[in-house]
C-alpha cells in the first residue's frame, strides 16, 4: 500500500507559503490538461477495499420530514409527501443518519444505505442527509452537507465519495477552512503538470473532490493509486495535499481510513423535523413524531457555510 513519504508533509507545508489563495476563483475552470476522462477505473478497487457496515433502519411516522429534505424536494421538482424518511443506524455510530428516500427514485433504501456505509466514518460524519430522487438521468450534487442523488443506481461509490469530499471541504473538516481555497492546495496544484480527469478540470472545488476519491483509493487499496495509474506523479502534489490535511486534522487519525476511530465523535446534525403539509404540530403529534438525536458524547459540527458557499455547484453524472 502506498503512503506519503515522511518528508512529503513538510514539503507541502513549506510550499504553501508562496501563494495567497484568497485571490483565486475556486469556481473558475482549471487550465491544466487531464490524465484521464474519468475516475471510473477506480471503482472496482474501491468497492473491494471499502467494507460495508452493518446497519439497522427505522421508518419515520407519516407526515414528518427534515426541513432540508423538504426544501430539496422543491429544488428537485418533487413533492415532500412522496418521500419515505428513514433513520439508518450503522454499527460504528450510535446516532442515525436520516435518509430522505423518494418512493420512485429507482433504488431501494437498503441499496443506498449499504453504499453509504462503505464511506469511512470520519468522512461520513460530515454528511447531514442522503436524498435520492427520480430524474431522467443520473447525477448528484451536495449542498450544506446534504447529498442528493438524481436517478441513483446500485453502484455509485466513487460518486458518493466525491460528494462527501465536497462536504469535508466546505463544511470545515480541514481546520474550519475550505481546502479548495487554501494557499496550500493552490500552490501544490500549480506545481503539478496535470489534473486527474475532465471533471476535476471544472474548477478547484471539483478538483479537491476528485482528489478525495483518489486519496481514499490510495489509502485503502493494495498498491495505492500508483498501482493503477502510471502517471500518478503528474498529480501527486494535489492528492498528497488532501491526504496530508486529512491526517493533520484527523486528530491523530486519517479521515480516509475506516476504523481509525471505533465510534463517531462529531456529526453534522440532521435538520429540524417539520410537518409535510406545513401545519403546526399539536402536543400529541410532537410526542409521536420520530426523534433524532446525536446522543451523548457526539459533538455537533456547526456549519459556517452561507451565501454562495452553501452550494458546491456540483453536477457529476454517471
Amino acid at each position: 500500500m502506498v503512503y506519503l513519504s515522511p518528508y512529503i508533509p513538510a514539503l507541502l507545508v513549506a510550499a504553501a507559503t508562496a501563494i495567497s489563495a484568497e485571490t483565486r476563483d475556486t469556481h473558475a475552470k482549471l487550465d491544466k490538461p487531464t490524465i484521464n476522462d474519468s475516475l471510473d477505473y477506480l471503482k472496482p478497487g474501491l468497492n473491494k477495499a471499502l467494507k460495508a457496515q452493518n446497519f439497522t433502519k427505522k421508518r419515520w411516522d407519516e407526515g414528518w420530514i427534515p426541513q432540508s429534505c423538504k426544501d430539496l424536494a422543491k429544488d428537485t421538482n418533487t413533492e415532500p409527501k412522496d418521500f419515505e424518511i428513514w433513520d439508518v443506524t450503522y454499527a460504528d455510530c450510535p446516532a442515525p443518519w436520516v435518509f430522505c428516500h423518494h418512493k420512485t427514485s429507482g433504488i431501494t433504501i437498503e441499496s443506498i444505505a449499504h453504499q453509504f456505509s462503505k464511506v469511512p466514518l470520519q468522512m461520513r460524519q460530515y454528511v447531514r442527509h442522503i436524498v435520492d430522487v427520480p430524474s431522467p438521468s443520473g447525477w448528484a450534487f451536495e449542498t450544506s452537507g446534504n447529498i442528493v442523488f438524481n436517478k441513483p443506481d446500485d453502484d455509485m461509490l466513487p460518486v458518493i465519495l466525491h460528494e462527501t469530499g465536497h462536504a469535508l471541504d466546505l463544511e470545515g473538516a480541514y481546520n474550519n477552512t475550505a481546502l479548495s481555497s487554501s494557499a496550500q492546495m493552490w500552490d501544490n496544484y500549480n506545481q503539478d503538470k496535470y489534473v486527474s480527469d475532465k471533471y476535476a478540470a471544472s474548477n478547484m472545488v471539483e478538483n479537491v473532490a476528485q482528489n478525495t476519491v483518489i486519496a481514499v483509493f490510495n489509502e485503502n487499496v493494495e498498491g495505492g493509486y500508483e498501482g493503477v495509474e502510471k502517471r500518478w506523479r503528474e498529480i501527486f502534489r494535489q492528492y498528497a495535499t488532501v491526504i496530508d490535511r486529512a491526517i493533520a486534522y484527523g486528530k491523530g487519525n486519517n479521515f480516509f481510513k475506516p476504523g481509525m476511530e471505533g465510534v463517531c465523535t462529531h456529526r453534522l446534525p440532521p435538520s429540524p423535523r417539520v410537518r409535510v403539509d406545513g401545519r403546526r404540530s399539536d402536543i400529541r403529534g410532537r410526542r409521536e413524531r420520530s426523534e433524532v438525536s446525536l446522543g451523548e458524547g457526539i459533538v455537533p459540527i456547526i456549519s459556517k457555510r452561507e451565501g454562495r458557499s452553501r452550494f458546491s455547484n456540483c453536477s457529476i453524472s454517471w
